[in-house]
């Protein structure tokens, strides 16, 4: 963290795979961290490389996730404000630890409906930000001709 804070050609950008706000979520998907170590290290990365941009994946509807578990998801998008997420519902895989000892057990039409959710707010959320960053100057990174 203090490399990329230091070095001005180092994009202030980290990719932090969330997949839940939920700690109960995050042990079944075998994560090996608690929303409360997510957010240490998300409030710690923000107090070292100020306007450091974070983005996430999350997977909705995941064995034996219940509404609870998603509002803590939901609260988890709402705390850290991220600028770019990948947003999936859950589907099984094969040759994985949930394909061998989980039930999936959500309906595909919660799946869906808690997918919605997510995306709605996270585009919510990122509108607001992209707002307050208007009339503003950035150095950028152009990757390739459009």
């Amino acid at each position: 963290l203090e490399l990329i804070r230091d070095r001005p050609n180092i994009c202030r950008s980290l990719h932090m795979p969330a997949q839940s706000g939920s700690t109960n979520m995050l042990t079944a998907m075998r994560r090996g961290h608690t929303r409360e170590a997510y957010l240490e290290l998300v409030h710690r990365a923000r107090e070292i490389i100020p306007n450091v941009s974070i983005s996430s994946d999350f997977i909705c509807g995941f064995c034996g996730e219940t509404e609870e578990d998603h509002e803590q998801t939901i609260s988890l998008l709402k705390e850290v404000q991220y600028e770019m997420s990948f947003m999936f519902a859950y589907s099984l895989r094969e040759k994985t630890h949930a394909h061998r000892a989980l039930n999936d057990d959500v309906p595909p039409e919660v799946k869906q409906r808690r997918l919605k959710e997510v995306i709605d707010l996270f585009y919510q959320l990122a509108t607001e930000k992209n707002e307050s960053e208007l009339n503003q100057r950035h150095i950028i990174l152009i990757e390739k001709n459009a």
